[in-house]
C-alpha cells in the first residue's frame, strides 16, 4: 500500500472539511501533490480515473435543469401553491415535497437556491424561525435525490460502477427500488417531526411572498419539459439502445440548447436565455471538485488503498446478509456526517465491486445500503452534504449567524430518525426476499 497516497488523500479530505478555503481548488491542490508527490501514481493515471460517463450525465442534467430555472416554473408552482393555501406550516410542507420532488431530476444545490429563499421569507413573514424552515428544504433536497438515476451523484456512480439502469430505481429485482423505498421513508419520517415543524396556524399572504404575479416563459418551460420526458425516456430504454447515459444526456442538452437559442435568435426575445447565460451559471466549481474527487480516489485505488480495505471488510461482509447489510449500512452513514458522502459513496462502491469479484458475494443489497446510508447520513452535517451549507446561508442572511448547535438540533434528529426508519425498512425487505 501506498502510504504517501493514504496520508495526501487524509490531508485533503481534512482541509476539505474543516478549513475556509473553496473546496476544489484544494482537492486539486491535493491531487497535485499525490501526483508530484507519489512514484506510483500519474497524471495520465489521474485523467484516466476520471469518469467521464458521469461527468456527461451531470453536464447534461445541468443544462437542462438551467434552462428549466431560467423559465421562471419552478418559482411559479410556488406562486400557485402559496396562492391557495392560508398557513404558513401548510405552506412548508407543500415547499418541503415540492423540493423533495423536484430534486430527483434536478440538482439539490439548485432545488435549494430555487425554493429555500422562498421559504424563509414565508417564516420571516409568519415570525417563525427562518434557520428551521431553510433547513427543513435543505434535508429535503438532499434526502430525495437518490430516489432516481438523476437527482445526485450517488445514484449516477451506482449507474456507473455496478450498471443500475434508470427502471432499477422505481422496480429492483422482484422487488420495490429505491424510488419507492426512499418515498416512504421519507414520509414515515416527515409525519415523525409533523408536530414539530408543520403545525400551528400562522397565517400567511402569498403577496408577503411575492411582488406582483409571478409569470414563466412558456417556450422555454415546454421546450425544458419535453427535453426532461426525452432523457428519462431514452435513459429508460438505454440498455436497448447500447449508449452510454452520458451521451444521451449530453445529446439531449445540446439538442434543448440549440432549439431555444435558434428560437431566440429569429425572435430577438431578450426573456429567452441564452446558452452563455446557461453554461455561465452552471457550477463550474462542483464539476471541478468531481473530477478531482474521482482522481484522488483514483491515487487510493492505484496505490493499493482500496485493496487493504477490501482484506479489511472481507470477513464481515462476507458472510450473513443480514449482518454484512447493517455493517456496511451504519459504517457508511458514520462515516458520511463527517466526510463528504460522495467521496465515501465512490470508495465504498468501488471496494464492494472488488469484494464481489473475489469472493462471489451477491454486491446489490450492499451497493444499495452505500447510496442510501450516504444520502441519509450525510444529512446530520455541513460537512457531509454541503447543499446543507447553502440552506445554513440563506437562513444567516436573515437570522444572523447560526451556532452548530443551532443546526445540529434540526440535522441529527432528523438524520438519525430517517436512517432507522429506512434501515428497518430495507432490512426486512431484503430479509424477506434473499430468505
Amino acid at each position: 500500500m501506498d502510504l504517501v497516497i493514504l496520508i495526501v488523500f487524509i490531508l485533503t479530505t481534512f482541509t476539505v472539511i474543516f478549513m475556509p478555503f473553496e473546496r476544489s481548488l484544494i482537492a486539486f491542490a491535493g491531487l497535485i501533490a499525490m501526483i508530484v508527490l507519489s512514484p506510483n501514481y500519474s497524471f495520465v493515471d489521474a485523467f484516466k480515473a476520471i469518469d467521464w460517463n458521469v461527468m456527461m450525465i451531470l453536464f447534461g442534467a445541468w443544462i437542462l435543469s438551467g434552462y428549466l430555472s431560467k423559465s421562471g416554473i419552478p418559482e411559479y408552482i410556488v406562486y400557485y401553491v402559496s396562492r391557495n393555501v392560508g398557513s404558513y406550516s401548510t405552506l412548508l410542507l407543500c415547499l418541503t415535497l415540492i423540493a423533495s420532488f423536484i430534486t430527483m431530476f434536478v440538482d439539490n444545490v439548485l432545488v435549494i437556491l430555487l425554493l429555500g429563499g422562498l421559504a424563509v421569507r414565508a417564516a420571516i413573514a409568519a415570525r417563525r424561525d427562518p434557520l428551521v424552515t431553510s433547513m427543513i428544504i435543505g434535508l429535503a433536497a438532499n434526502y430525495m435525490g437518490t430516489a432516481l438515476l438523476l437527482g445526485d451523484l450517488p445514484p449516477q456512480l451506482l449507474h456507473s460502477i455496478a450498471g443500475a439502469e434508470f427502471l432499477d430505481f422505481i422496480w429492483f429485482r422482484e422487488m420495490p427500488g429505491s424510488f419507492i423505498l426512499l418515498t416512504i421513508s421519507f414520509i414515515l419520517t416527515l409525519l415523525v417531526f409533523y408536530r414539530f415543524w408543520f403545525r400551528g396556524d400562522s397565517s400567511i399572504r402569498y403577496s408577503e411572498l411575492f411582488r406582483g404575479e409571478v409569470k414563466y416563459n412558456k417556450i422555454v418551460a415546454y421546450i425544458a419539459i419535453i427535453g426532461f420526458i426525452a432523457f428519462i425516456t431514452l435513459a429508460s430504454i438505454r440498455p436497448i439502445l447500447g449508449v452510454e447515459l452520458g451521451a444521451i444526456a449530453v445529446s439531449v442538452a445540446i439538442t434543448v440548447a440549440s432549439i431555444i437559442e435558434l428560437i431566440k435568435v429569429r425572435t430577438k426575445r431578450e426573456d429567452i436565455p441564452s446558452f452563455e447565460e446557461i453554461i455561465r451559471d452552471l457550477e463550474w466549481r462542483v464539476i471541478i471538485f468531481y473530477a478531482a474527487l474521482f482522481s484522488l480516489v483514483g491515487g487510493l485505488k492505484k496505490g493499493g488503498v482500496l485493496s487493504e480495505i477490501s482484506y479489511i471488510l472481507v470477513d464481515y461482509i462476507a458472510g450473513d446478509l443480514i449482518i454484512s447489510y447493517t455493517i456496511i449500512y451504519w459504517l457508511v452513514a458514520l462515516l458520511s456526517t463527517v466526510i463528504e458522502h460522495d467521496a465515501i459513496v465512490l470508495i465504498m462502491l468501488l471496494t464492494i465491486r472488488d469484494l464481489a469479484q473475489t469472493t462471489g458475494i451477491d454486491p446489490w443489497p450492499l451497493y444499495w445500503a452505500v447510496v442510501w446510508s450516504g444520502t441519509l447520513g450525510s444529512n446530520a452535517t455541513i460537512a457531509g452534504a454541503p447543499a446543507l451549507y447553502l440552506s445554513l446561508i440563506l437562513a444567516e442572511k436573515e437570522k444572523g449567524r447560526a451556532s452548530w448547535k443551532e443546526w445540529m438540533k434540526i440535522t441529527v434528529p432528523f438524520t438519525i430518525t430517517s436512517l432507522l426508519i429506512h434501515y428497518i425498512i430495507t432490512l426486512i425487505l431484503f430479509q424477506t426476499i434473499y430468505n
